[in-house]
């Protein structure tokens, strides 16, 4: 069966499973015929999904509760890492002062305007300072947070440390990283794999079947790192690079090869949302876009 999936941002590392059950054949051994979708935009994915043009879609878990709709099946995490809030040391300061500050991302609405304030918040209260939010001014700009932040920007939002991080130590940034351990929420540095609602029900054997690849993707990635490196240059046609091997490395981690559909894994996500007053979305229907 033909899946197309769009993923949430431009083809990285974080979609290393993927591309490693294309070229080891493991997507053909289940009877898949795959394409990936690169986005022009970070929601263009999910408003595909939803509108029935495309099977699948991979996003942040926090935009099953921001975008919440009664469509949008999560499959599951099959990526975590550490990540929020990305600052430059130098820029830090400026809070503590009264001062303020930009903060580039590559969507900017109220919900997730909000989430990144709050972290930014949350960081600074547990150094004992307050942060108002008139003081932290958010743009969209794209993905490139790390170009943007070296332009001017003074903090990226969203980040993750296995890609902006790595990149950051690599470009000799001195940055903090606002992240659910230092700043205390729980942590939505991740990814999904979605699913149109409908499109499972009809089509339920062969979204599992898709979901078995990725696993043994996974696996594959955990035993054999090299290959997986080689698979992810040969596909991407790049040329090695040592940036882009932390990158890989890091990333290879990150991969959960028991990931499954769960709804008390990603409930601390919408009482955190709930707490800070950016959804009012009940644990009950949240809870139907799960399977477990």
């Amino acid at each position: 069966m033909r899946l197309q999936l769009a993923i949430e941002w431009f083809l990285n590392p974080d979609h290393l499973p993927f591309i490693v059950a294309q070229k080891r054949g493991i997507f053909k051994k289940y009877d898949i015929s795959f394409d990936l979708i690169e986005p022009d935009a970070h929601y263009d994915g999910l408003g595909e999904l939803l509108c029935g043009n495309i099977a699948l879609a991979t996003n942040e878990p926090l935009h099953l509760i921001e975008q919440f709709d009664e469509k949008l099946l999560s499959l599951g995490t099959f990526f975590e890492t550490k990540g929020g809030v990305l600052l430059k040391r130098s820029s830090y300061e400026k809070l503590v002062n009264g001062q303020s500050i930009t903060v580039t991302t590559p969507v900017c609405n109220d919900k997730t305007n909000a989430i990144g304030f709050e972290i930014i918040r949350r960081y600074y209260a547990k150094q004992g300072f307050e942060v108002l939010r008139e003081q932290v001014r958010f743009e969209a700009n794209g993905f490139e947070h790390l170009r943007h932040m070296r332009e001017g920007a003074d903090a990226g939002w969203l980040y993750f440390y296995n890609f902006e991080g790595i990149e950051a130590q690599h470009l000799g940034m001195d940055v903090l990283y606002l992240d659910a351990e230092n700043a205390g929420f729980a942590n939505f540095s991740a990814l999904d794999i979605f699913v149109n609602k409908p499109f499972y029900h009809a089509n339920t054997q062969a979204c599992e079947n898709f979901l078995s690849a990725v696993r043994e993707a996974i696996v594959c990635i955990r035993e054999e790192p090299q290959a997986a490196m080689d698979d992810y240059y040969a596909h991407t046609k790049s040329e090695p690079s040592a940036l882009m091997d932390e990158v890989l490395h890091a990333t290879m981690g990150c991969f959960d090869a028991d990931f499954a559909s769960s709804y008390a894994r990603e409930l601390p996500i919408l009482e955190f949302f709930t707490q800070i007053g950016i959804t009012d979305l009940e644990p009950e229907r949240f809870k139907t876009a799960f399977l477990n």
